[in-house]
């Protein structure tokens, strides 16, 4: 029995089939998308929020698209990363708490965390591999004398939000800019592993105020993510004066002011010196205000002054403290003039040594009280700054009425 022979027409009724069939296939391939589950970012991305879901093909984005935070379907086959926010945001709670696990001295306030969740290709694994950027601020701008720089570290790091944390992923590149900065090492760098060791840049600058402006990019946003670092102010005092006469006759004003900070805060300081003394031992002092400390000399030799307070600490400042010759010598020929200037030398008395000598010691005696204990024995109102001219006035003033006044 021979078989029906199929027409032409039949045959080509077929053949449209097929090619429909086939070109079904290709521009429509069956479960070429899987929806990624919630509980991967259900910790920090919104519900019922847009996200930006870029699928990468190398080092740069292929294709965008928007979808519902509820419903997020990624393409398994390649890396997707999800742009939910625009800027950099404190490391929530609960991925904090998963790195704990690995950088036991992390503070929270200062983890941040990039608004990309990176969702590597699934390539057959149970679980899919996702993380996020962060990175931390593990010494902020902090003034080094040496250098004569402000100097500060960052530390990155990729922290898995699923699967697992040994778990092989593409490399991740990422850049840090900024104006304000001098010198960023490095510039550009990548991350091929998940969790632990961090890959550090070390950030120098010359002259900063409160807070640096840095801009950290990566290939989800290449216009960067703007961030602000702190800035430690830095503690200085000084003074005018390096030498003072010792023994307690000298003292000058010491000057303590912070660096680097317009904030109307206080903090305590506490002021260490090693000889003399300073009133007062402690004050509050303000970051954008100058106060003001006095020091007064004691016995002889180098002295080092030094401000802490809190987690500050000055420069050394260091003084000499000399034997008090110019005080000695002034209130002598202070006491010598007095005497030689009472009113017995104009009547035309007899003046004889002793009165002389009583005269002198009497001018020392008096200018010792008033410059060293602060006393002042002939009850007027004097007033000035210690100068070896005034020390010369005060001791003629006190040989001239003291003696009278004792009847010498």
């Amino acid at each position: 029995m021979m078989k029906p022979e199929i027409s032409y027409r039949q045959k080509r009724v077929v053949h449209h089939f097929v090619y429909l069939v086939l070109l079904i296939i290709m521009h429509f391939p069956a479960n070429s998308e899987v929806r990624l589950k919630p509980s991967a970012y259900e910790n920090y991305i919104k519900t019922n929020s847009t996200v930006k879901v870029q699928t990468m093909e190398g080092h740069k984005i292929e294709e965008v698209k928007n979808a519902s935070s509820n419903n997020i379907m990624i393409e398994p086959d390649k890396k997707n990363i999800i742009r939910y926010e625009d800027k950099i945001t404190v490391l929530d709670k609960k991925s904090f708490q998963n790195l704990r696990e690995f950088v036991p001295t992390a503070q929270a306030q200062e983890v941040k965390v990039l608004p990309e969740l990176h969702v590597d290709p699934i390539s057959g694994q149970a679980e899919v591999t996702t993380y996020r950027i962060v990175f931390t601020l593990q010494q902020p701008f902090t003034y080094t004398a040496p250098l004569n720089k402000y100097i500060a570290k960052l530390a990155f790091l990729l922290i898995k939000e699923s699967g697992d944390n040994s778990a092989a992923i593409q490399p991740v590149k990422i850049e840090v800019r900024s104006n304000e900065i001098a010198s960023i090492q490095p510039e550009s760098f990548e991350i091929k592993h998940l969790s632990l060791p961090s890959s550090s840049v070390e950030l120098e600058a010359d002259r900063l105020m409160d807070s640096v402006a840095i801009n950290v990019i990566t290939a989800s946003n290449t216009s960067g993510y703007s961030t602000y670092l702190k800035v430690k102010p830095r503690l200085e005092i000084s003074t005018g004066s390096k030498t003072l006469q010792g023994l307690g006759v000298d003292e000058t004003p010491i000057t303590i002011r912070f660096i680097g900070s317009n904030s109307s805060d206080s903090v305590l300081l506490n002021f260490n010196t090693e000889k003399g003394k300073i009133t007062p031992m402690s004050r509050y002092v303000q970051f954008n205000k100058p106060s003001i400390v006095m020091l007064r000399s004691g016995g002889t030799g180098n002295c080092k002054i030094i401000a802490l307070g809190n987690s500050y600490e000055s420069n050394e400042l260091q003084l000499k403290f000399i034997f008090p010759w110019y005080f000695l010598l002034a209130s002598i020929l202070g006491g010598f003039v007095g005497t030689i200037i009472r009113p017995e030398q104009k009547s035309g008395k007899r003046f004889t040594n002793k009165k002389f000598i009583v005269g002198i010691i009497t001018g020392l005696i008096g200018a010792v009280a008033y410059y060293f204990l602060g006393i002042n024995l002939l009850g007027l109102n004097l007033q000035g700054p210690f100068t070896e001219i005034a020390v010369f006035g005060v001791s003629a003033l006190f040989a001239y009425l003291g003696i009278r006044i004792t009847g010498a």
